[in-house]
């Protein structure tokens, strides 16, 4: 194939540490990332963190318009899981602050796995699926984040529709 279907669109995303910046603001908790950048296990490079990034946090309107001024019509980003729920679990109270405003519509599945492995310093691997790699047939088996995940994509879903 030489060339893209017709209708095909081309898209844009981020990551929360990648941009987002603000990291210990307006009741966000510690990520994994903000742990690890701020210990000393980042030797040779300790001063190096995302606190800043490119700080879509406070900056998101900016971010808005160079979109539109690069003509992206499909943009996917994503929130720090502790800036929405901070102890980092979705069992608590929401964090108020981020949802501000915002309409949420999902979450990553991996933020939300990394949330549940992070506390037992990934020495239980959650996961979405069991899969007995012994098996040929290589069945899938729902695990509890597989549940979980399945009720905020129910909750938190739009539906498509076409331009």
């Amino acid at each position: 194939m030489d060339t893209f279907p017709q209708g095909f669109l081309w898209g844009s995303g981020t990551s929360a540490f990648q941009t987002e910046g603000a990291w210990n603001q307006d009741g966000k908790g510690v990520s994994i990332w903000d742990r690890f950048t701020h210990s000393s296990a980042r030797d040779p490079f300790p001063k190096e963190t995302a606190d800043v990034a490119s700080d879509s946090y406070r900056r998101w309107e900016e971010d808005v318009e160079a979109l539109g001024y690069l003509g992206v019509r499909s943009y996917s980003f994503s929130l720090s899981w502790p800036r929405l729920f901070p102890d980092g679990y979705a069992t608590g109270e929401p964090n108020a602050a981020a949802f501000d405003g915002v309409q949420v519509f999902g979450y990553s599945a991996w933020s939300l796995v990394d949330g549940f492995e992070w506390n037992y310093g990934y020495g239980v691997r959650r996961g979405l699926f069991y899969i007995d790699f012994s098996q040929p047939n290589r069945t899938r088996v729902p695990k509890t984040t597989a549940h979980y995940y399945k009720q905020i994509i129910a909750d938190n879903a739009r539906e498509a529709h076409d331009e």
